[in-house]
């Protein structure tokens, strides 16, 4: 009698047991379901932050340069596309990000009497003097704005960083500011910066480091259109990503209490 209420109760155990096992099974599925789930939710939040991400960093970066144009009343005499189309072609030859450039070219403009027939060598400049001197963008252009803004006080502020004229090139300078014709004044600065730093950032753009910076710089531009594209959908896409993340969230929280 007691050997069968013994197998009796072996059997209940066992099939209790297995009740506990596959009750388990479930709960581990169920959880591998859910963390399948929140996982590729993070990724697709990931991949929509990179993108968006970059369409807002390129759509910030041309704002400041159409205001800066409306604040100076174009007095650089370029519109916002000519100075874009510049930035872009400059990307493609530098290790500098287009967004980068604009950036400098909105700061540059500041300096009103850099004219149309100079800019594009200023901005070009800048990039070689911050290639050569390991300096950022903004320094250079707060430099070279000034120097060619007022060239005359111009020449002590590139001595200082460097950057020698000779008398005949100082000379030349003040009489060109004398009749007023400054932009003559500005290129024989820009034409000793170029004899002093002209390629640098070119030549640095051959560069492995340089050619990995440019195919970031391309797949950045990439991320920028699609970026632009999705960024309307997104606030529609993210309700749903929430209400997943939250249902995830909910499950793993059940999940604790049950093991406790």
């Amino acid at each position: 009698m007691n050997i069968i209420l013994r197998m009796k109760g072996a059997k209940k155990a066992k099939q209790d047991l297995k009740g506990v096992d596959s009750r388990l099974s479930s709960l581990g599925k169920n959880a591998l379901k859910a963390g399948a789930a929140f996982f590729a939710a993070r990724g697709i939040i990931n991949a929509f932050k990179a993108v968006v991400d970059a369409a807002a960093e390129q759509e910030l970066a041309e704002k400041k340069l159409g205001a800066v144009l409306k604040s100076t009343s174009h007095a650089a005499g370029l519109q916002a596309g000519e100075l874009k189309k510049l930035a872009s072609s400059l990307q493609k030859t530098t290790m500098y990000g287009d967004e980068t450039i604009i950036g400098a070219q909105s700061l540059m403009l500041t300096f009103t009497k850099i004219g149309k027939d100079v800019f594009p060598d200023a901005i070009e400049t800048v990039l070689n003097m911050s290639t050569a001197m390991g300096t950022d963008l903004q320094s250079s252009v707060i430099q070279l704005g000034k120097a060619l803004n007022a060239p005359v006080e111009g020449i002590s502020a590139l001595s200082r960083v460097g950057v020698q004229l000779t008398e005949d090139q100082k000379n030349q300078i003040k009489s060109f500011v004398e009749v007023n014709d400054v932009a003559s004044a500005q290129k024989v600065i820009l034409g000793e910066l170029e004899t002093q730093f002209g390629g640098m950032a070119e030549a640095a753009g051959d560069t492995s480091a340089s050619a990995m910076a440019q195919m970031k710089n391309a797949l950045s531009d990439t991320a920028e259109v699609i970026g632009a594209l999705l960024a309307p959908a997104v606030t529609k896409l993210s309700g749903f990503l929430k209400r997943a993340a939250e249902s995830a969230s909910n499950f793993f929280k059940r999940t604790t209490e049950t093991s406790l």
